[in-house]
């Protein structure tokens, strides 16, 4: 809550694969204060999930039970599992291409937009994602929409599997990018769009803290409209 009693805003952010919406979430909530919400990691633990018992996703009986029977948590910047701490194996390239395949089902869905509605509802909150102000949180305070062309996106996610120690080549990861942005636009349930009043931020070319400080900025003009 803030001094006077309002809850603090609801932020959302949403973009492309490799637009730098991660770092900037991270960022922005760290700077704030706030509770960082990581949507995507969640649809990946419940990937993970769904891949360690050796669900097909078609099998929509099964995996209905398999979704009640799971809780996914966040503590910090790790991801539970049913109590148990997956954050370094939902980042597995086959969890990425699993975890594309379940966003695009009602079940997961299902499963997964009123549990981050109800982690967002108090506020003092940064959402990371694809649909967080679009579906997730349409009334959110704050959204923010992070863009950067093809190849600067594709030359980011390189850059992140080399850490990883996984390597690539860049025209495999540009093809692979725009691919991911088809699918994610194309998408029947919840598809990734600019929501009319975001503000959008165009990273290309910019670095973590020129993008940290448009956030900020953005941010800090709502919280004054809002006291005015």
């Amino acid at each position: 809550m803030t001094c006077d009693g309002r809850r603090e805003p609801v932020i959302t952010i949403d973009g492309p694969a490799g637009a730098g919406k991660s770092t900037a979430a991270r960022a922005l909530a760290r700077r704030l204060g706030f509770r960082l919400l990581d949507t995507g990691a969640m649809y990946r633990a419940l990937a993970w999930a769904v891949r360690e018992a050796g669900l097909a996703p078609e099998d929509t009986p099964a995996l209905r039970a398999m979704l009640d029977a799971t809780t996914v948590a966040l503590d910090g910047d790790h991801v539970l599992v049913n109590g148990r701490d997956v954050t370094g194996e939902i980042r597995a390239p086959a969890i990425g291409e699993l975890t594309s395949v379940l966003t695009m089902l009602r079940p997961v869905r299902d499963k997964m937009t009123p549990m981050q509605r109800t982690l967002a509802a108090d506020g003092g909150v940064v959402l990371e994602g694809r649909d967080t102000g679009s579906v997730v949180c349409p009334d959110a305070d704050v959204k923010f929409y992070l863009d950067a062309t093809l190849d600067a996106r594709a030359r980011r996610r390189r850059e992140e599997l080399m850490e990883r120690g996984v390597t690539v080549d860049l025209d495999h990861v540009r093809e692979e990018v725009a691919r991911r942005d088809r699918q994610d636009m194309g998408r029947a349930i919840a598809p990734l769009v600019r929501p009319a009043d975001a503000v959008v931020v165009d990273t290309t070319g910019l670095d973590e803290a020129r993008v940290l400080e448009r956030l900020m900025d953005a941010v800090e003009r709502a919280r004054c409209s809002t006291r005015s």
